[in-house]
């Protein structure tokens, strides 16, 4: 019977959780549906792994809630972990702030169900705020995993996706896993703002062939609260973006046919283009408020990419190789997308 298993992953989330959980016994689904709820607690110091245990057996439900602890710190490990115990083909990444609509899991069944080549599907986060709106905040919506994700103009379809509310394929998360590939970007750590992780991830999985997919059905609240409201806190975000916008745009590079955003697996090429791009954004800041915002980031963007220039062709190499990685997986017949644009939502190069 296909399946849906729910993933939450969680460092010290006892004032988050409940809401979470209580969003995900609302769940109407029908019922040949067999699905579950794993919470990785990963190296919390509070007492969430209790709190989300009691919240599930007081509620009386029959969905099977599983917990398991994952030492090693980072969004990336808490989800493997996840993922190794996942009785199900399907998986939702459901993160501890995300509380998804009633149809949620219903509708991803639909819509995974129906085509075993989308590796990944994703939704359209819906702000709940714990203090008033920021004045400048829905001109950066797009930075916190909020609002629709993008189609690209050049194919049509989707080339990456936010992870927050993600839909995943096992089979095409386990055969990245276990393709012996070391991702070249990592999420959240500790107080990180990293959050490339998923972009680098659905960005392999169009590598390898498979289709990313966006619905409007699947909607899911987010809650922000008064710390992530802060101006400071937007600029931090955006030199997080731009640390890891190099290797993000090194991606593109070898998703796209166009001759320009070819040019990007040139290190002397990108700096170029990014040095005109800083100038750029001072002169003309592509979003209001934004002088500041971009400028920090172009800095974050050229500083990172001299700390990757010695090893700038060895990276480019090893994200080719997902082509081949894709060319050799069994048992599906799976049409490569070979052309797509390169928009980087987050203030990237092109």
């Amino acid at each position: 019977m296909m399946g849906i298993s729910v993933i939450i992953c969680c460092y010290n989330s006892v004032r988050r959780i409940q809401k979470t959980l209580e969003a995900l016994l609302k769940q109407e689904c029908i019922s040949k549906i067999s699905w579950e709820v794993i919470i990785v607690d990963n190296n919390s110091t509070d007492n969430t792994s209790a709190i989300a245990s009691a919240i599930w057996v007081n509620s009386g439900t029959r969905i099977p809630l599983n917990i398991i602890e994952e030492p090693i710190p980072g969004l990336g490990n808490a989800r493997r972990a996840g993922v190794s115990v996942a009785n199900h083909p399907i998986l939702i990444f459901c993160d501890d702030d995300n509380w998804l609509a009633p149809n949620y899991v219903q509708r991803v069944y639909e819509l995974m169900h129906a085509d075993n080549s989308i590796a990944a599907c994703g939704g359209m986060g819906i702000p709940v705020f714990e203090t008033e709106e920021p004045y400048w905040f829905y001109m950066y919506a797009e930075a916190f995993a909020l609002g629709p994700q993008d189609v690209n103009s050049e194919t049509e379809g989707i080339f990456d996706l936010y992870g927050a509310g993600i839909a995943v394929q096992k089979e095409a998360i386990q055969t990245f896993y276990q393709s012996g590939y070391e991702p070249l970007l990592s999420g959240r750590v500790g107080k990180s703002l990293s959050s490339s992780e998923d972009t680098e991830l659905t960005n392999a999985f169009v590598l390898m062939g498979y289709k990313l997919i966006f619905s409007e059905d699947l909607k899911f609240f987010h809650y922000l609260p008064k710390d992530r409201l802060t101006f400071s806190y937007l600029q931090q975000l955006f030199i997080a973006f731009g640390t890891d916008g190099p290797v993000r745009n090194l991606y593109y590079a070898n998703l796209s046919k166009r001759f320009f955003h070819n040019r990007v697996k040139s290190w002397s090429f990108h700096l170029l283009l990014s040095l005109v791009r800083l100038v750029k954004y001072l002169l003309y800041p592509p979003k209001k408020y934004g002088r500041t915002v971009y400028f920090n980031w172009g800095m974050a963007y050229i500083k990172q990419l001299f700390v990757i220039r010695k090893d700038y062709r060895k990276l480019n190499e090893r994200i080719a190789s997902l082509k081949h990685i894709g060319n050799n997986i069994s048992g599906k017949t799976i049409q490569a997308v070979r052309s797509l644009s390169v928009e980087n939502k987050n203030g990237g190069i092109f």
